[in-house]
């Protein structure tokens, strides 16, 4: 007879069996599924990463896949475009229509590639930072250091029969203007005898002349004709502080107390006349008004201790080395110091005194007076502008005089020459970047409402490195591009713009094509 174990041994008895039986089943049975393969490794890059061109070159490389299914390019999660990536480090092309504006132009765009490998498997590449202005075309240097134009230039003509024409000191250390064509080729030089700087101005060609003149601050002018033949000048010895082009070509000449008429024609440097009666000397250029040239400067009249802004009218076609004026309008009285007069300009028929004069708070005000009235109230006061929260460095009439730009140093404000009213979007204000100040303005043509800002920082020689630009005041601000290099620019006969980018010439897209895509 046998007899049957307790209860508690046949369970740890039977719990053994089982365990064994498992241990059999888990050594005999399927192996372990392998472990699931690590994602691709994708890699974007931007070989230029701040670029003024037709298109944006990116660079990808995408790792880890037996084969690549698909790699697409976003700003940030905005599709861009489908590339055909196979394998290794590929270059791709994101055209102009092929990038969103949502943000602005030549905004910060942040790029990453996301691949998906044949299995399935996908990643996405880290962010790369770009800012694209799209353009329509570059013109390069053959020499990789070489630069196309000059630092600042003026365009002349359009299409295939545009130049280029700038002022530059080469090797011999003698200021030269050169002619490029849209190639990049010299045409034409001619060393001018004055040095070449920031400030040196390059006027348009006169269409009675046919001559531009050429003139740096503190050193003198030249008249040039189309085929590079220097044809006047002032003489060695003259201190030039500002010049202004007349109907027939001459130029309207001032140094620190005088005015006088330089002729096209004189290589001598003598004048047709002279003005010496602005005591502390013009306060603007003068003004060509019909037969007659308009003078404005400031004196502290004998019965008075405040300060008055006259305007004398001189006879444009006088002869004498000591001109009288043929009559003198008292525009009005400011308070404020003698040697600190308001700033001013003329409107292009000379109908017009613009004055801006400083308020309290470094505010300013812009007031336009008839220079046919003596007084600048009533009837002689055409408009007194809104308070504007800055003191003011510059007024310039523009689009056919149909606008008035006052400046500040950062910012400027787009006055309706007819009212005064301020004709910016929203009444806002365009303005430099951050830090940076107005260095130089760039019209459009002469009856086009096309303004450019040119601002760099506040150092002494500093060139430009942001232009911002603006199609029409009532529309606001259009594009601001920054380089961390430098930049100028210019327009040609057909209202194209055309910038140096560091050493390269740029061709814009034409202003419509910008509006068209602007948010």
């Amino acid at each position: 007879m046998h007899s049957v174990p307790p209860r508690p041994f046949a369970s740890r008895a039977f719990l053994a069996t089982l365990t064994l039986c498992a241990s059999v089943f888990a050594a005999c049975g399927d192996p372990k599924p392998p472990p699931t393969p690590d994602p691709p490794v994708v890699t974007l890059t931007v070989p230029q990463p701040n670029t003024a061109a037709p298109s944006l070159t990116v660079r990808v490389i995408v790792s880890g896949c037996d084969s690549v299914a698909q790699v697409d390019i976003y700003d940030r999660d905005t599709f861009l475009k489908t590339v055909p990536y196979t394998s290794g480090s590929m270059d791709f092309e994101l055209a102009s229509n092929e990038i969103k504006y949502d943000r602005g132009l030549a905004v910060s765009l942040s790029l990453n590639a996301r691949a998906t490998c044949s299995d399935g498997r996908t990643n996405v590449s880290q962010p790369q930072a770009a800012t694209f202005l799209p353009v329509t075309k570059v013109i390069k240097d053959p020499d990789p250091n070489g630069q196309v134009v000059t630092d600042f230039f003026i365009a002349e003509g359009s299409g295939t029969n545009v130049a280029f024409i700038g002022c530059g000191n080469p090797t011999t250390g003698s200021g030269t203007l050169f002619r490029v064509d849209s190639a990049g080729v010299v045409r034409n030089s001619v060393e001018m005898g004055i040095p070449c700087t920031k400030d040196t101005v390059i006027t348009s060609i006169n269409g009675s002349s046919g001559k531009r003149w050429v003139w740096t601050p503190g050193a003198g002018a030249v008249a040039v004709d189309s085929s590079f033949k220097i044809t006047g000048r002032t003489s060695p010895t003259y201190f030039l502080v500002n010049l202004s082009v007349m109907a027939n070509g001459d130029a309207l000449v001032r140094d620190r107390y005088t005015v006088s008429r330089l002729k096209h024609a004189n290589a001598g440097g003598t004048f047709q006349w002279t003005y010496k009666g602005a005591v502390l000397g013009p306060i603007s250029p003068p003004q060509e008004k019909g037969q007659q040239v308009l003078v404005p400067y400031v004196a502290q009249l004998e019965f008075s201790q405040v300060p008055q802004v006259i305007v004398a009218y001189i006879d444009a076609n006088g002869t004498s080395q000591e001109m009288l004026p043929v009559q003198e309008k008292k525009i009005f009285a400011y308070n404020g110091e003698l040697d600190e007069p308001p700033v001013t300009a003329f409107s292009a028929d000379g109908s017009t005194l613009y004055v801006g004069f400083l308020f309290g708070n470094n505010q300013s005000r812009v007031q336009a007076c008839s220079t046919d009235l003596e007084g600048c109230e009533g009837s002689a006061l055409k408009w007194v502008s809104t308070t504007l929260p800055v003191p003011l460095n510059f007024l310039l009439p523009f689009s056919a005089g149909s606008r008035l730009a006052a400046l500040g140093t950062q910012r400027v404000w787009f006055l309706d020459s007819t009212n005064g009213i301020v004709t910016n979007k929203g009444g806002t204000s365009v303005d430099a970047s951050g830090q940076l100040r107005i260095l130089q303005v760039q019209l459009g043509q002469a009856t086009s409402p096309e303004f450019y800002l040119l601002n760099g920082p506040n150092v002494e020689g500093a060139l430009p490195q942001e232009i911002v630009a603006v199609d029409s005041a009532e529309k606001g601000e259009l594009f601001r591009y920054e380089v961390s290099s430098s930049l100028s620019c210019s327009v040609d006969d057909s209202g194209r713009l055309w910038m140096r980018v560091g050493n390269n010439l740029v061709q814009a897209l034409p202003l419509s094509d910008y509006r068209a895509v602007k948010k």
